[in-house]
């Protein structure tokens, strides 16, 4: 009896690790920038070379209590993960799908950790094509020198 109850909480405990992971990007670019290969370049000043001048990236839109627009993208040495949920549209995408979408967006971003707060809320606005009638906008970043900033804006 005691081993049924072990095989049982194994299998669950499994079942759950395998279902926190479908967010994870399978297809990844060679030249995508990892934690890793940042923390080296960044101390070698060879950040250029990477897509994106961040390792994370979240963005939070709220529009009312019920209705938002997230999306979040981690590159670290694990691997990337990323994904888009937005409860306007009742459409929620992870893994390969969310980074295609999100790859030629991300790559238009080209704030950096000095960049001020308007600054980097309007560069996010265009280029998400942000509708005006949001009530909250917050965007969390990880830059690729280690940086991490958080950019608001409430109406």
């Amino acid at each position: 009896m005691r081993n049924y109850k072990m095989l049982l909480v194994f299998s669950l405990a499994g079942g759950l690790l395998y279902g926190c992971n479908k967010d994870e990007v399978k297809d990844v670019p060679t030249n995508a920038p990892t934690e890793q290969n940042t923390n080296q370049q960044a101390g070698d000043n060879v950040t250029d070379e990477i897509p994106f001048n961040f390792i994370e990236f979240s963005l939070d839109v709220d529009y009312t209590a019920t209705e938002s627009y997230e999306v979040e993208y981690e590159n670290k040495k694990n691997g990337i993960e990323a994904k888009i949920k937005d409860e306007r549209n009742n459409s929620k995408i992870q893994g390969d799908e969310a980074y295609t979408k999100l790859e030629p967006l991300l790559k238009q971003l080209t704030f950096d950790s000095t960049t001020p707060n308007d600054e980097v809320i309007e560069q996010v606005i265009k280029v998400f094509n942000i509708t005006d009638d949001f009530q909250s906008i917050e965007v969390e970043v990880e830059f690729a020198d280690g940086t991490e900033k958080e950019f608001k804006r409430l109406k």
